[in-house]
């Protein structure tokens, strides 16, 4: 056991939270996709938020070309409204946190769990077993 808590620095903790981070990012459609199994009314909401992140995005890429093709042949006053773009693009990533907001509060109250989070709960309690019979 002393070895072990020899070797836990903060570097190691936080190398092991992006990991596991990054496993319950990389498993995020599958998690809507349980939220929706249990829960419909959480995954309407997140639903609606990525609907309009996806709206906002896209009407702010269509306006970037229109403003971009306009600037060239009209007038280099269409260049102003690329401001507009960069708003609209703001909105829809806001509006993708706040739905994969919905997915992370669902996992916080227990509505859905997560493949990743599971497995190392179970890693932990093996480790932790592990150690005690040092």
């Amino acid at each position: 056991m002393a070895w072990l808590e020899s070797h836990r620095t903060d570097r190691h903790r936080d190398v092991a939270e992006r990991i596991l981070l990054r496993y319950v990012l990389d498993e995020l459609d599958q998690l809507g996709t349980r939220l929706h199994a249990q829960s419909s009314t959480l995954y309407d909401d997140r639903d609606r938020l990525m609907a309009e992140a996806d709206l906002r995005v896209n009407i702010g890429a269509g306006i970037s070309i229109l403003t971009a093709s306009l600037s060239v042949r009209v007038s280099a006053f269409f260049v102003l409204a690329s401001g507009l773009t960069i708003l609209f693009v703001l909105m829809g990533v806001a509006r993708a946190r706040q739905a994969n907001d919905v997915i992370v509060q669902a996992l916080v109250i227990g509505e859905i769990s997560s493949t990743a989070l599971t497995e190392a709960e179970s890693a932990v309690e093996v480790l932790s077993g592990a150690t005690q019979n040092d």
